[in-house]
């Protein structure tokens, strides 16, 4: 089983490699004594975004300092721990919209990173939605630790109710459904579409302005953006 997973492994590095010569594969010997599960939480440390927000990862200890939004979670093997400059981006532009009372539609919640940001903003509530199983249950128990489940909604989202929502998901999954989002937000309300690789930015902006989006504003970050816009 051991040589067929190698095998596998062997053949995704070439076909890489015909896009990026990547050099020879190399095979390294693990320590049968370190804990690999958890040795990734050495890389996440404490991340400072925008003016305000504080990404603490539950492990560390942290004092937080006067005007200090504090987004506390362990995302588990569930995308979102903020450094992606995707959800980085969603983070900046969510502090900037977010206002006491809105109710926010997160598409694709992932660790749950972005709902916890939009309640410690003021949010009222939040409606979470993802089909990644190991998702669901990193969200489900960052909202437990973090205080704030009975704020957080994980079924369907009733038409008009959002004024904002924020879908860190990616391009094609922006340009097939960004008519079906459109009817979720009250007249005035903001999407936030993100996963967006800045090549794919024109199509995605092309097919945003067709649903019937406009006021695009774009967010860049390394060689990704993310968009707010309006409907129109």
């Amino acid at each position: 089983m051991a040589r067929q997973r190698f095998s596998h492994i062997e053949v995704g590095v070439k076909l890489a490699g015909i896009l990026q010569p990547l050099g020879e594969l190399t095979v390294t010997s693990l320590d049968n004594d370190a804990d690999w599960q958890n040795s990734w939480k050495e890389h996440f440390t404490l991340l400072r975004i925008g003016k305000r927000l504080v990404v603490k990862p539950s492990w560390i200890d942290y004092v937080t300092e006067e005007n200090d939004v504090l987004i506390e979670l362990d995302p588990g093997l569930a995308f979102g721990t903020g450094y992606h400059p995707t959800t980085y981006t969603c983070l900046e532009s969510m502090e900037q919209l977010v206002r006491p009372g809105f109710m926010v539609l997160d598409l694709g919640c992932g660790s749950g990173i972005l709902t916890i940001a939009a309640v410690k903003l003021g949010a009222a509530g939040v409606v979470a939605l993802d089909i990644d199983p190991q998702a669901v249950q990193a969200s489900r128990q960052n909202f437990r630790r973090t205080g704030i489940k009975n704020k957080v909604q994980l079924d369907q989202a009733p038409a008009g109710s959002f004024d904002l929502a924020v879908a860190n998901i990616s391009s094609r999954g922006i340009r097939e459904r960004a008519r079906d989002i459109l009817p979720a937000l009250k007249p005035g309300g903001t999407l936030i579409a993100s996963g967006i690789i800045d090549e794919q930015q024109a199509d995605t902006e092309e097919a945003l302005l067709e649903a019937g989006y406009t006021s695009i504003k774009i967010w860049p970050r390394e060689d990704w953006v993310s968009i707010t816009c309006k409907p129109g």
